[in-house]
């Protein structure tokens, strides 16, 4: 075993943090409950702290008091190994080297705060899962820019699509360690029981809780991941079926923001399949207009579902004129569903049926992140409404523009389903009137 002074002694697992520190400017240590992961970086900080001056912020996304921070950590370990930290309420500074520990909350008045983070040596954001990526995309260039700086994640998955997971898996110049408590041999008898009772009650809370797997399901948000990944895995049996499309157009509404279109095809007698999906993101209306027909005309849907709030509006009534059975879709409009507040959330609570039943079959890579991290909004008045893209872009730093085509292409299915028939009708009626004569 690695031999190290007493307070650095940690699960093995942990000890690259300690002998590989200098090799890497990212450090994610990812995992459940009881692995030691957060006990580890405290110590480290404190022992590094020690043997030469450094400036340590330890920040969260939202911090709203001292005690909601990693701070009791460090002031158990200063009074159990009796430390020479002087420990104030809002600080800790060394008496011999001059080391700085300060705790920081990102997000301030809504806008992210870098204070005194550009000459730091070390940031460690400990339950790093609430980091949004508007915020990481502030915060790591401005701690990067000292030399040798270090940024530490800590984290426990709420979701798959994590902002700090997808920034840190995958690169050479981070170190990702999971972990999980049956790593940590230090771990008393008491958390191991913890674990066991969790595991017979509620395996999913275990499997999240204990072993740091995303949650299925977090009460705000709309759509569980289980359910997402399986809709990618989809395969649909062959049945006889009818044979019905439903193309669905989501216009840009803001720069940075995308057009895009969507083909679903029905696959059985309930399942349907996105098929297609096309972006673009010309400003010139004409263009957007010209595109919308010619993919109608290529792609021949039954049912076509167009944007049609604020700047959508335009087109919807401009394509309307060449495609007069368009459906116009107004997500701020009235709900079918009366447990809805608005026909957005009607489309999406649509959809979360599809998805929960297995009756959508998911081929877009973007369209599956996006919708992991739609979340409801209960209003006091019992309804519920859909996260607004206005928050879901400060909060994501993008649009979501491939999940909202597909609610509206699954809202056009559940609401006008009389649509195909209508179709159908329609076709066999031109078919008659053609004078066709199936004895010439």
């Amino acid at each position: 075993m690695l031999q190290v002074p007493e307070m650095l002694k940690c699960p093995p697992k942990l000890y690259p943090v300690i002998t590989e520190f200098n090799n890497y400017l990212y450090f994610l240590l990812e995992g459940g409950r009881g692995s030691g992961k957060t006990q580890v970086i405290a110590r480290w900080i404190l022992y590094v702290g020690e043997k030469r001056k450094i400036k340590v912020c330890c920040g969260r996304e939202i911090q709203k008091s001292i005690e909601n921070s990693v701070k009791s950590v460090f002031d158990g370990l200063v009074e159990k190994n009796n430390l020479n930290w002087k420990v104030t309420d809002k600080e800790l500074i060394h008496r011999t080297t001059g080391s700085r520990i300060f705790f920081q909350g990102f997000r301030e008045q809504g806008a992210v705060s870098i204070k005194g983070l550009d000459d730091v040596d070390i940031l460690w954001i400990d339950e790093a899962q609430s980091i949004t990526k508007p915020t990481l995309d502030i915060i790591v260039p401005t701690v990067i820019r000292k030399t040798n700086s270090k940024i530490i994640f800590t984290m426990n998955r709420f979701v798959r699509s994590d902002a700090v997971y997808k920034f840190c898996v995958g690169r050479d110049d981070c170190l990702h360690i999971n972990i999980n408590y049956f790593d940590n041999p230090f771990l008393n008898e008491a958390m191991k029981h913890e674990a066991e009772v969790c595991k017979a009650k509620n395996i999913k809370d275990y499997e999240h809780i204990w072993l740091g797997y995303p949650l299925a399901q977090a009460s705000d948000y709309l759509l569980s991941s289980d359910k997402i990944e399986y809709a990618e895995k989809l395969v649909f049996n062959k049945e006889e079926h009818p044979e019905n499309k439903v193309m669905a157009v989501d216009l840009a509404a803001s720069g940075g923001d995308l057009c895009v279109a969507k083909l679903l095809e029905q696959k059985s007698m309930t399942g349907w399949e996105e098929t297609q999906t096309i972006t673009w993101a010309e400003p010139d209306t004409d263009v957007t207009k010209g595109k919308i027909i010619n993919l109608y005309g290529i792609w021949k849907p039954d049912i076509l579902i167009i944007d049609a709030d604020g700047l959508g509006y335009p087109i919807y009534v401009t394509v309307k004129k060449s495609i007069d059975d368009a459906i116009g879709f107004r997500g701020a409009g009235s709900a079918k569903n009366l447990a809805c507040g608005n026909a957005r959330a009607d489309g999406y609570m649509a959809t979360k049926e599809f998805l929960d039943n297995g009756w959508l079959k998911l081929r877009c890579e973007n369209t599956a992140r996006q919708l992991e991290y739609i979340k409801r909004d209960f209003k006091p008045n019992g309804l519920t409404y859909i996260q607004n893209k206005k928050d879901i872009r400060k909060e994501q730093a993008e649009s979501p523009d491939f999940a909202d085509t597909l609610m509206m292409a699954v809202y056009a299915i559940t609401y006008h389903s009389h649509l195909f028939t209508a179709k159908m009708q329609k076709s066999s009626s031109s078919f008659i009137n053609n004078d066709f004569n199936p004895y010439e």
